[in-house]
């Protein structure tokens, strides 16, 4: 069914809306539907109406008793059916589905938690056991550090006590003040020659004018490498 609707638009202070003629208010589908003549949502108040409080008319005071009884009689009936429903639903709820449900729900959960407690009894003993075995380890390693330090300052000590008596030996060597002048002498009068040869065979002939035929056959200084060989 076409249906032909003509629409003008006119201006209403803050808004507009859509004006329809009489003749074409009423459409006939499965019904009839009558056009309501009042604003639409979308317009604003009034600016005359914007700021109007309404009076409230006092209630005169055998309705307001009327109607205090009333709301107590309908709270104390309201809460009387709440608690009845409550009492019926415990008092029914022990043999129903949800209620099986929940108690099957609860083993489930008293189960997984019970599974819970021994995997965290059992991964508390590996974790224990694990901390004894580091500290033991640390420990060893402590120990076999400290008998390192000590022998080190062992051998540090000796090394140290080697020095001091090498070198109170080397200072027994050195020449005193008061002697300075005889060791002077002493050098003059034997003049030590730093000179030396060596041989094909590794014989040492030490001194310039050392002549091999010279020097015993017992007597000769055989290089290390040569005694080696």
């Amino acid at each position: 069914m076409n249906i032909g609707v003509r629409s003008n638009l006119v201006a209403l202070g803050c808004g507009a809306r859509l004006w329809y003629p009489v003749h074409e208010a009423m459409v006939t589908l499965t019904g009839s539907q009558t056009v309501r003549w009042i604003k639409p949502r979308w317009v604003p108040v009034a600016k005359s109406k914007m700021f109007r409080i309404p009076e409230r008319k006092p209630l005169p005071l055998e309705e307001e008793v009327e109607l205090r009884c009333l709301y107590n009689n309908y709270y104390m009936a309201m809460r009387a059916i709440r608690r009845h429903l409550c009492e019926e639903r415990l008092r029914v709820s022990d043999t129903s589905e949800l209620a099986i449900k929940a108690e099957e729900e609860q083993a489930e959960h008293d189960q997984l938690m019970e599974h819970n407690s021994q995997e965290n009894l059992r991964v508390a003993a590996l974790r224990e056991a694990r901390i004894k075995k580091e500290f033991e380890a640390d420990l060893a390693r402590v120990t076999a550090s400290k008998e390192k330090l000590a022998k080190d300052a062992e051998k540090a000590e000796e090394e140290a006590l080697r020095i001091i008596n090498e070198t109170q030996e080397f200072v027994k060597t050195f020449i005193k003040r008061e002697d300075f002048e005889k060791a002077i002498e002493t050098a003059l009068a034997n003049p030590v020659d730093y000179n030396f040869a060596i041989d094909q065979q590794g014989n040492i002939f030490r001194g310039r004018s050392t002549r091999p035929e010279d020097v015993a056959e017992e007597d000769k200084e055989k290089l290390l490498f040569a005694v080696q060989s």
